[in-house]
């Protein structure tokens, strides 16, 4: 890792992914499990919050732009906790120009 981004990553975020688990009725039901902590550069990707349609309520979520050192393993669909936020990871870059980083795109969610 660069000197140059090393100081940039000051918040401590947690990746995790989504298991089923029997619900004992025969069906399922997802848990979130942990598969790693990570200093991470959190940066808001909108000026404004933006809003959704849910069950016909508008629903205000904010996509976040997060960098990572490029060890971390991100997936589509993983949730990212930071501070009291819930992030659904839906996009990933690896930059070839920058290889000891990875840049995430995340929105806000409810748990």
């Amino acid at each position: 890792m660069t000197a140059e981004i090393a100081g940039r990553l000051k918040q401590r975020v947690r990746l995790e992914r989504a298991v089923h688990a029997p619900d004992g009725a025969g069906g399922s039901h997802e848990q979130w499990r942990t598969v790693g902590e990570h200093w991470a550069e959190m940066r808001p990707v909108d000026a404004l919050n933006l809003s959704t349609l849910v069950a016909e309520t508008r629903v205000p979520f904010r996509r976040w732009r997060i960098m990572l050192r490029s060890s971390a393993e991100v997936a589509l669909g993983m949730r990212l906790r930071w501070r009291d936020l819930d992030l659904r990871v839906t996009g990933i870059d690896r930059d070839p120009a920058a290889p000891d980083r990875l840049m995430v795109v995340a929105e806000e969610f409810g748990g």
